[in-house]
């Protein structure tokens, strides 16, 4: 048996320092234990990403790019399809709300809070989770069962800048510009069922839009875009680089996977929706 020269001499008596700082886990109760497991492992993976870009911020953008092109490929239509979809259904049940107190004009208003605040990045954040969160989860997942990360590392390349860091960088890009879209999308879908479907001006809805549209709903939407993005991709990696237990063991972080990033989607949306409205009170305001 070989022996690591760099490991640290340790007494027979002596506990070992590596050990030491996990065995409190081993009695946390299970359900807790695997969410401080599950967070640990997206902290530990972020930090070793953020490093790794700051000490060397080349060489990967090549490889983004490309990932960003199969995505744009892969995730367009069931992007456009939910956020669609979803602006449309809300924007006819709030033209018909507004119309029985007589303010059937006010869905322009009503909109920049249901929009670029809430539709369209929840939509675009869950669309490219199940599309493409899946696939980097289930790629990375039956790389690690089939030992290739492991080959890698024997070779010399680190497989989380390699392979990680590129679909991370487009994952959160990506999010950030179909969120984009996703706010032209929901005005769109929404002018329709009010102005096509409805009775309102289109005049009265795009005044009323813009009335109450600001910068700070634009950042505030192309913050929160990044956050998802990044939090999908980082959560999605982690899952797929601690699989277990070979092609079954994919499919349960598949799966997990996606259940983690709908759980975090929410949180991020209302942390950010309170921070965001608790330093701009003006933002709840009507005009």
């Amino acid at each position: 048996m070989s022996v690591d020269p760099s490991a640290p001499v340790r007494s027979p008596g002596q506990p070992d320092q590596r050990r030491r700082g996990a065995d409190w886990i081993e009695f946390v109760p299970g359900g807790i234990r695997r969410v401080v497991v599950d967070v640990g492992q997206i902290a530990q993976l972020f930090s070793r990403l953020v490093v790794g870009v700051v000490r060397n911020p080349r060489g990967f953008w090549g490889a983004s790019f490309e990932e960003m092109y199969a995505m744009l490929r892969f995730a367009w239509i069931p992007v456009l399809l939910s956020t669609g979809g979803f602006s449309f259904a809300i924007g006819t049940f709030g033209y018909d709300l507004l119309r029985v107190v007589g303010a059937g004009n006010r869905v322009g208003t009503f909109f920049v809070m249901a929009g670029p605040r809430e539709i369209a990045p929840y939509t675009v954040a869950m669309a490219i989770a199940g599309v493409m969160g899946t696939s980097l989860t289930a790629d990375l997942g039956a790389r690690k069962v089939r030992e290739e990360l492991d080959a890698l590392e024997v070779l010399g390349v680190d497989p989380e800048r390699t392979l990680v860091l590129p679909r991370v960088v487009a994952m959160t890009m990506m999010v950030f510009g179909f969120n984009l879209v996703g706010v032209a999308a929901v005005v769109v879908m929404a002018g329709v069922a009010t102005t096509i479907i409805g009775s309102t001006s289109i005049a009265s809805y795009i005044a009323g839009f813009f009335t109450i549209m600001n910068m700070t709903d634009l950042v505030g939407t192309v913050l929160k875009s990044i956050l998802l993005g990044l939090m999908i991709g980082i959560v999605c990696a982690a899952k797929g680089l601690s699989v277990k237990g070979g092609a079954e063991g994919v499919g349960r972080a598949v799966n997990q996977a996606v259940v983690l990033c709908f759980a975090w989607v929410w949180i991020i949306t209302f942390t950010f929706n309170s921070i965001m409205l608790g330093l701009n009170p003006n933002m709840a305001v009507t005009r």
